[in-house]
């Protein structure tokens, strides 16, 4: 084969290359469910960093309180992991549980 031949070949390789990234691509945006599984994962992950900043920053005995609230209802979590729907029942909980842990701890910083 010529130089020439091998040189379209090689040009033909690359275009499909690049066009299957592109097609991957376009899939990917595409691919609504994906994305919100993503989102709904990352948004897990911010609430469980939130209650903990939450949790750390609490007085001691809300601490106490939150840590056997978390014992009791270890079941519960491990069984919402098997629920998506339990999931983001536990998520919600959570979120809920920091906003009034971080409501005691500013309650208790203003009474001393």
């Amino acid at each position: 084969m010529s130089d020439e031949t091998e040189a379209i070949k090689a040009d033909i390789e690359q275009a499909r290359a690049e066009l299957a990234q592109t097609a991957d691509a376009l899939a990917a945006k595409l691919d609504v469910k994906a994305q919100a599984e993503r989102k709904v994962h990352e948004a897990g992950d911010r609430a469980a960093g939130k209650y903990a900043s939450a949790k750390a920053s609490a007085p001691v005995p809300v601490q106490q309180a939150l840590t056997k609230v978390e014992h009791v209802g270890a079941p519960v979590v491990a069984k919402a992991a098997e629920d998506k729907r339990r999931t983001a029942l536990v998520i919600l909980g959570a979120v809920a549980a920091a906003l009034i842990a971080r409501r005691l701890a500013r309650r208790a910083a203003a009474d001393t």
